[in-house]
């Protein structure tokens, strides 16, 4: 596995949150300072905008559910713009969506956030992906603003390659080509809007380099051309291009090099590797020079510093700079895992003595505690045999995951989803009383992650016998 999909397996498993602060006035620079309280106000002022106010410009208004659909808006706009993060935004979205939807309401945008939002989930993947496919489809046909078409647009496109192999079904292949066409155009178009809030600027970015880098129909390259050259275009000693040129580089070096053993990289592939992160460095170390209070410019830098062979003490400095501006950053502590990892410039010391500085720190928040987890899946994975197995009956080991399993709970009871995980863990090691409080807070369970309902159901019986 090369160091990205590792990383992005990370990433998903824990789901960090992408923040981007920057330019605190509409039209200022990317690179101005700002406050957290400013930019989420500008965020705010045009989420509201392209929502709200267009809802009331643009929208198919009735007065049986106008007073759901503005509630269902306004709430969206801010959860886009995250100014209250205490405010239980997802419900009040999710509660007058289905109102508004219930009373008749067939505003597309409404109708888009209803299917997000409120819509029953069953377990046809191919119906959802419709259903998301046709809302962006009557959005795009609305007079809404570009930005509400663009994420409409990508959201079916990540639908499709979920519910679909777009290489054998043909039909679903063809609309997923056609999502992806216009959603090109609609990164242009979103982009030159020169009103645009940086941090959405860079969230539009990320999702297209991401949605156009999923598919064969076309070159990832195309994608970050039209992304360039329109932020570019607004300005050209803005941090955020050259940023992401700094990504779209090391993913270029990563895809020459591939993800085969070093004694199976051709001379091509080496050379292609060398050259890209060459490119990748300056484009970052530009990026940080024009603002250095990004800390993803730093965990890239990590990136580079891996490939490079530039040493632990480099990366080092990429990494403190990253904590130091987001003491959170499950990202950055991910980067700094696989950097030790043995197959690189580490060993299951380093990695076991990291793991453990983020599950016992109270410096470090957020999900940076199941690092230590990370790190101890790591070198289970390495095990063979009877070590593997009994690997997590160690009692050290248990230790150390029920540690970092409490510490996060209490920092993020919220997060639900991390039970299973907590659950197969706390039943590999038979620590049957600490399964047995866990199993009543499974709110859903994903049998897949336990081996099978089969696997899941003996696992209950047991804990059972061991009350």
């Amino acid at each position: 596995m090369t160091p990205r999909k590792f990383l992005r397996c990370a990433w998903l498993a824990f789901y960090p949150a992408l923040i981007l602060l920057a330019a605190s006035e509409t039209g200022c620079k990317r690179n101005a300072p700002a406050s957290p309280q400013n930019v989420a106000g500008q965020l705010l002022s045009w989420n509201l905008n392209t929502t709200v106010d267009a809802y009331e410009k643009v929208g198919v208004r009735n007065p049986q559910w106008d007073d759901s659909a503005r509630k269902c808006l306004t709430a969206f706009a801010h959860l886009r713009a995250n100014d209250l993060p205490d405010e239980a935004w997802v419900d009040v979205v999710t509660t007058n969506a289905a109102t508004a939807v219930n009373a008749g309401c067939t505003d597309p945008l409404v109708t888009y956030l209803y299917i997000r939002f409120a819509m029953p989930r069953s377990n046809n993947k191919e119906e959802f992906a419709k259903r998301f496919y046709s809302a962006a489809h009557d959005l795009n046909g609305s007079a809404y603003p570009p930005v509400r078409k663009f994420y409409a647009t990508g959201r079916a496109l990540d639908q499709y390659y979920y519910a679909y192999d777009t290489k054998t079904n043909l039909q679903a292949r063809d609309e997923s080509y056609g999502l992806l066409t216009t959603l090109l155009a609609q990164v242009e178009t979103v982009l030159d809007d020169k009103t645009i809030p940086p941090r959405e600027a860079s969230d539009i970015a990320e999702q297209a380099l991401d949605l156009g880098g999923r598919t064969d129909f076309y070159n990832k390259t195309m994608f970050y051309d039209a992304i360039e050259k329109s932020l570019m275009k607004n300005s050209s000693d803005d941090y955020l291009p050259w940023y992401l040129k700094g990504n779209h580089y090391i993913d270029l070096a990563w895809n020459a090099r591939t993800g085969e053993t070093a004694d199976k990289v051709t001379a091509e592939g080496w050379e292609g590797f060398k050259t890209n992160l060459v490119v990748a460095r300056e484009a970052l170390e530009h990026a940080w020079k024009l603002n250095p209070k990004q800390p993803n410019i730093a965990i890239q830098m990590m990136t580079v510093v891996l490939g490079q062979g530039s040493g632990r003490e480099e990366m080092e400095i990429w990494f403190k700079r990253a904590m130091d501006l987001n003491t959170n950053s499950y990202e950055a502590c991910s980067h700094k895992m696989n950097f030790l990892d043995p197959k690189w410039y580490g060993s299951d010391e380093d990695q076991l003595a990291f793991g453990r500085e983020c599950g016992y720190s109270t410096n470090w928040g957020g999900n940076v505690p199941l690092i230590l987890v990370l790190a101890h899946n790591d070198i289970n994975l390495r095990l063979q045999g009877a070590a593997k197995a009994n690997y997590w009956k160690q009692p050290e080991v248990w230790r150390d995951m029920k540690s970092a399993y409490d510490r996060f709970f209490e920092m993020r009871p919220e997060e639900t989803q991390v039970y299973s995980d907590y659950a197969l863990h706390a039943y590999q090691a038979e620590q049957w009383d600490t399964l047995n409080a866990i199993l009543p807070k499974l709110t859903t369970t994903n049998y897949e992650r336990f081996g099978g309902n089969a696997e899941f159901d003996k696992m209950v019986r047991l804990a059972e016998q061991h009350k």
